[in-house]
C-alpha cells in the first residue's frame, strides 16, 4: 500500500502553529477554549462560573489567548465577550478528546 505524498508545511506556517500551540498549551486555557466551543461567546463571569476559577486567573489566561490571536473580543457596555478567532484550534480539542478515549482503552 502506498502512502500519498503530502505537501511539506511551509516554515511560516510552522512558526505560526508553534506560537498558537504555546498559547493554548495550558490546562486552564484548554478548558476555556472548550467552554467557548460550547457557548460560542462568553464573558469573564460566565467563564468563572463554568470553570470554578477566580476572576483574576481567568482574565490572565484570556489575555494571553487574545494577545496570541486565538481569541477575539466584543464589548457590550461594560461587559467584554470572548470568542474564537482561530476556529482551527477546535481541531486540537478534537484530537485531545480522541487521545483521551484511546488512552483509556490501552490501560
Amino acid at each position: 500500500m502506498t502512502r500519498s505524498r503530502r505537501t511539506p508545511i511551509r516554515d511560516d506556517t510552522l512558526e505560526m502553529a508553534a506560537k498558537v500551540m504555546r498559547a493554548i498549551g495550558h490546562p486552564l486555557r484548554l478548558r476555556l477554549l472548550e467552554a467557548l466551543e460550547a457557548k460560542k461567546e462568553a464573558n469573564v463571569s460566565e467563564l468563572c462560573a463554568l470553570t470554578g476559577e477566580p476572576q483574576p486567573k481567568i482574565s490572565q489566561q484570556l489575555s494571553r489567548l487574545r494577545l496570541e490571536g486565538v481569541l477575539t473580543t466584543r464589548r457590550e457596555g461594560t461587559q467584554v465577550f470572548y470568542r474564537m478567532a482561530r476556529p482551527e484550534v477546535l481541531g486540537v480539542l478534537d484530537c485531545i478528546r480522541r487521545m483521551g478515549r484511546s488512552g483509556r482503552k490501552r490501560r
